[in-house]
């Protein structure tokens, strides 16, 4: 967090959110049905609401320009209601002690900014170190999940 610079409340949410999604999907839904909490809804509820406050901190993406984030298409109440059942979501992750938010995590986040320097997506960071952006020689390969775009 203090080698991210201005990057560090986008890293936080970033590692967190990632951390929430991938426990309600391993081991979330014990703890989530009990507390009246449909899976599905937190699962839809901590996507929306992890894309619009990694949106909100600037994290930067690699794929291409900023998105409008999908919980902005809702109605008011729809996103008031996908931030509470997000926070319920979390709150209750944060109570079994935070599974899944590892360090390898923080480091392939860390990788990710240095990339994205590279990449010229966004300036150099002084806490980073000397990360010079380079220019690729060719255009890399497409990824494998851009066939399902569309």
């Amino acid at each position: 967090m203090q080698r991210a610079g201005p990057y560090a409340d986008a890293v936080k949410a970033h590692l967190e959110w990632s951390a929430v999604s991938l426990w309600i999907m391993k081991a979330g839904g014990e703890q989530l049905e009990p507390a009246g909490l449909p899976v599905p809804v937190a699962c839809l509820s901590v996507i929306l609401t992890r894309e619009a406050e990694e949106h909100a901190a600037d994290w930067p993406r690699l794929s291409g320009p900023a998105v409008t984030p999908a919980i902005y298409g809702y109605s008011a109440d729809s996103q008031c209601e996908a931030r509470r059942s997000a926070a319920q979501a979390r709150s209750i992750w944060e109570a079994q002690g935070r599974p899944y938010l590892r360090a390898k995590d923080c480091k392939f986040a860390f990788q990710y900014l240095v990339a994205a320097i590279r990449s010229g997506v966004i300036p150099p960071v002084p806490t980073i170190g000397d990360v010079t952006p380079t220019t690729p020689g060719k255009p890399a390969p497409p990824h494998i999940l851009n066939m399902f775009k569309e």
